[in-house]
């Protein structure tokens, strides 16, 4: 179900009153040879107490659930600093209980009844992003134990740079030909704490003009995927924070909101990219590291 080429095994742990429910899940999860169900419950106390032992890297978790709702558990696991990534399912989801949701940052919220085929990408988006970051903390544990790694950034800086690649990766453009200039430049502003403005091309990136035009046109190319694919992300999970944040702080979300009407044949101005506002959001997003 997950993407080929997957390398780390997910483990999946499922809190649902509604035996229908947890079957759903289960098949769709246990689909890939790379994922597992370890463990499964109707009670948020048997949760609870499950998740203090095991290792879980997404808890897909009701707010139907006994003697406590779901809301409250994912709140409790977290005081324990139980923190997987949560997708939450439930039936007569208020504005105000979705609210209460994303407050306490879970990543996706579900209407029930379940649709199977919304559900497969639900887990797609999900394991794909978790599965990137467990990469880039082994990428990272590498990088810590190699006998050249004084010659690398700071520990702080690594972990900006790791965080500026995930975001990449989110966005489906962690391949695209200019993903390395964009590197480049994030890693430049990085280490020398500066904005997109303050940046002197020439002197610290060895570019004339004319390079810079070519390289801008790159990246111009790969941030046009990137608001492609953000935009399709935001008209199936409207009311995902993550994707609102990025929307916003990485392209300016009318920008985004164009791009979604222009996917949905409807009459739009043409979305706009701003390097200067792409750039400045990607490293203020490293700071989140």
């Amino acid at each position: 179900m997950f993407k080929k080429g997957a390398t780390y095994a997910m483990n999946f742990y499922i809190a649902d009153p509604n035996p229908t429910n947890r079957e759903l899940f289960a098949e769709l999860i246990e689909r890939s040879f790379d994922n597992y169900v370890v463990g499964q419950t109707a009670s948020a106390s048997q949760a609870y107490l499950d998740l203090l032992e095991l290792r879980v890297d997404i808890m897909i978790v009701s707010t139907d659930l006994t003697p406590y709702d779901g809301i409250e558990l994912v709140r409790r696991l977290k005081d324990v600093n139980s923190r997987p990534r949560f997708i939450l399912t439930g039936t007569k989801l208020t504005p105000a209980r979705k609210e209460a949701a994303y407050k306490e940052k879970i990543d996706i919220v579900l209407n029930e009844p379940l649709q199977a085929i919304e559900v497969k990408h639900i887990l797609q988006l999900i394991g794909g992003y978790v599965n990137m970051t467990n990469r880039l903390a082994a990428i990272y544990e590498l990088a810590l134990a190699s006998p050249a790694s004084y010659q690398r950034p700071q520990s702080a800086q690594r972990k900006r740079i790791d965080h500026v690649n995930s975001v990449l990766m989110f966005l489906g453009i962690a391949a695209e030909t200019g993903s390395e200039d964009i590197r480049r430049i994030v890693k430049l502003m990085v280490d020398q704490n500066v904005n997109f403005a303050s940046i002197n091309f020439e002197r610290d990136l060895q570019m004339t003009e004319h390079d810079k035009k070519v390289v801008f046109q790159r990246i111009r190319r790969s941030l046009k995927a990137g608001i492609t694919n953000l935009a399709t992300m935001c008209i199936d999970y409207p009311e995902n924070e993550i994707l609102l944040e990025y929307a916003n702080n990485l392209f300016e979300y009318q920008n985004v909101h164009s791009e979604m009407q222009r996917q949905r044949n409807e009459e739009a101005p043409k979305s706009q990219i701003s390097l200067q506002h792409f750039f400045d959001g990607l490293w203020q997003e490293s700071f989140r590291s």
